[in-house]
């Protein structure tokens, strides 16, 4: 498997989520150096969005599989509704979770007095063991711990780290998901400083969310900018954070043991061959009425076979109605989608 001797730095691409005035979303990952941060296979990180100047977020219901999503947010709220019938508002500090498993559709839009949208948006790929699960959704809210000089919320995994006068941070979160991960937020006042204990077969990054951050992990150093995601050498089992400049500093700790495995994604979808994607895909358009009939768009038998579901079961559904009606899924490449692993896309 392929490793990092040094930092990696991922620069935003700006992402237009919606239509002409859709929030722009910046995207970190995946990229062309690397697909993964352990199972960590996409980041968007958003505002803060002035919701009455953009249309905010308005995702009308999609499908996703073999994967989940995690939404974290700083400021403002989400209406989130899915196929498992959860109808339920996304707030700050909360940690939810969504398993897709063989297949599940939800939609996701600004609730409706959110002034300012502000947060990110995450999926990991679940192992090839456990891809095809029953699919889930778990709210979680972790309290905040303190010192005089930093602050954490741990959404996923553990945290332990002292700040610059030595006083420990440290908590748990008590969510499982299928393989090993981390997702922490931390904030550090001007100036101040966090020492971090690492596990060391793990991969970590840093996506820093306000302000400005120096990154130390062994003998190597470096600085970091807001919405830049940095990702650390392999082998790391401590990293220092010092807040730089003049104001405080907030990042995500993401992390976690490597997934090992390389997959196809693409659009929604996280498969592991290019003809599961091209059946996911026909099974979702026939399900939403456009293209092919259901008789013609049969359920990947991968799916079909490990997920337990029966020829005539509604592999993305059933949804709510009255709902706004499902995105289309693109048209596919002419060329064969190639997988992606630790180092990415091929040049």
């Amino acid at each position: 498997m392929s490793t990092f001797s040094d930092f990696v730095r991922l620069e935003p691409r700006e992402v237009p989520l919606g239509g002409p005035r859709g929030m722009t979303v910046h995207r970190t990952l995946p990229a062309r150096r690397t697909s993964l941060l352990g199972a960590w296979c996409f980041v968007d990180h958003f505002g803060p969005d002035d919701v009455s100047a953009t249309d905010g977020m308005r995702v009308a219901r999609h499908p996703h599989t073999g994967l989940a999503t995690v939404s974290w947010l700083f400021d403002g709220a989400i209406t989130h509704r899915d196929a498992l019938g959860n109808h339920a508002l996304v707030r700050p500090g909360d940690v939810d979770l969504m398993v897709a498993g063989a297949g599940i559709t939800h939609s996701e839009f600004s609730a409706l007095d959110t002034t300012v949208l502000h947060g990110v948006q995450l999926w990991f790929a679940l192992p090839d063991a456990t891809r095809f699960r029953e699919r889930e959704f778990t709210v979680h809210t972790p309290a905040e711990v303190a010192t005089g000089t930093a602050r954490a919320r741990v959404g996923l995994g553990s945290l332990r780290a002292v700040d610059g006068q030595g006083a420990p941070l440290e908590d748990a979160s008590p969510v499982a998901t299928d393989t090993e991960l981390t997702m922490v937020q931390l904030d550090l006042d001007a100036g101040g400083t966090l020492r971090l204990a690492l596990d060391p077969a793990h991969e970590h990054g840093v996506l820093v969310d306000l302000g400005a951050a120096l990154l130390r992990a062994g003998e190597r150093e470096t600085a970091v900018a807001e919405r830049e995601l940095m990702v650390l050498p392999d082998g790391a089992d401590q990293l220092e954070i010092r807040a730089v400049g003049d104001g405080p500093l907030r990042l995500m700790l993401l992390g976690g043991e490597p997934l090992g495995e390389d997959i196809v994604m693409w659009w929604n979808f996280v498969g592991r061959s290019h003809e599961e994607i091209v059946a996911f895909r026909a099974r979702y358009q026939a399900e939403i009425g456009v293209e092919l009939a259901l008789e013609d768009a049969p359920i990947a038998p991968v799916a079909r076979e490990r997920g337990g579901l029966p020829d005539d079961a509604e592999q993305f559904g059933p949804f709510a109605p009255h709902t706004p009606a499902a995105l289309p899924a693109p048209e596919l490449p002419h060329g064969r989608l190639r997988t992606r692993g630790r180092r990415g896309l091929p040049d």
